[in-house]
């Protein structure tokens, strides 16, 4: 055996149509690196075309594909953009809700301000403010307007006492929390409400007609503001400490 024999390289093993297409599922970037093949490949024809129409050049094919790239991203950011444009107005209509509520000018008119003018602004279907009544007392509504519930019957709704808000997606009936208007809640918003030291435990029932309402955990938030004002706001109206 010759020493020129001996140095040659070993012959490379032929390459399948197989091996190269396993290899290209394994590098889907190739082509965007080395776009200057793009110019000696040939494309697949266009589905539905006849032979004497030929295959497409890659231009086409890549135009193509951009275009579709580009719609996608549209639908993207239209989507992104509307759900921003609706967070902006949830939170505007929250701060109006606010206001409604650091205006009242008596307790009575505090608690009608969440029951009514916060329904109105919001455009939920029912709000109610709740409280658990003392042993002994009996459940209904006070002549201020809040609802009073069974002792133990926040962390019963809310799935435990750890929990600080519950989102329902079926409600039936439920006259406790929304009264006159039960009928007309079908999903739910709950966010316990921490009046103050010795009072009784809170809850604020947000109620919609829309099942898929409140479906949105980081479209809660500014719900979870709202109860924290009305805390603060019941704090002050009633002289306790936080």
């Amino acid at each position: 055996m010759s020493k020129a024999e001996i140095s040659r390289p070993p012959a490379p093993a032929a390459l399948s149509a197989d091996r190269v297409a396993d290899w290209l599922r394994h590098h889907p970037n190739f082509l965007t690196d080395r776009p200057e093949l793009t110019a000696i490949l040939t494309p697949p024809p266009v589905a539905g075309a006849g032979e004497k129409d030929g295959p497409i050049d890659f231009g086409r094919f890549l135009v193509q594909r951009l275009q579709r790239d580009l719609a996608t991203a549209r639908r993207g950011e239209a989507a992104a953009v509307d759900g921003a444009r609706r967070l902006v107005r949830q939170q505007t209509r929250i701060h109006e809700a606010c206001l409604a509520l650091i205006e009242a000018h008596s307790f009575e008119q505090f608690v009608e301000a969440i029951t009514t003018d916060v329904a109105v602004t919001l455009e939920v279907d029912a709000v109610g403010l709740c409280i658990e009544a003392g042993d002994g007392q009996p459940n209904g509504r006070t002549r201020s307007g809040v609802n009073l519930l069974p002792c133990g019957a926040v962390n019963a709704l809310l799935g435990g006492s750890d929990s600080k808000e519950r989102r329902r997606e079926t409600v039936r009936a439920e006259r406790l929390l929304y009264g006159g208007a039960a009928s007309l809640v079908r999903s739910d918003l709950l966010i316990r409400l921490h009046i103050g030291a010795g009072a009784p435990t809170g809850l604020l029932a947000l109620g919609s007609r829309d099942a898929d309402a409140f479906g949105d955990r980081s479209g809660r938030q500014p719900y979870l503001f709202l109860a924290r004002v009305i805390e603060s706001t019941a704090r002050a109206w009633l002289n306790l400490p936080g």
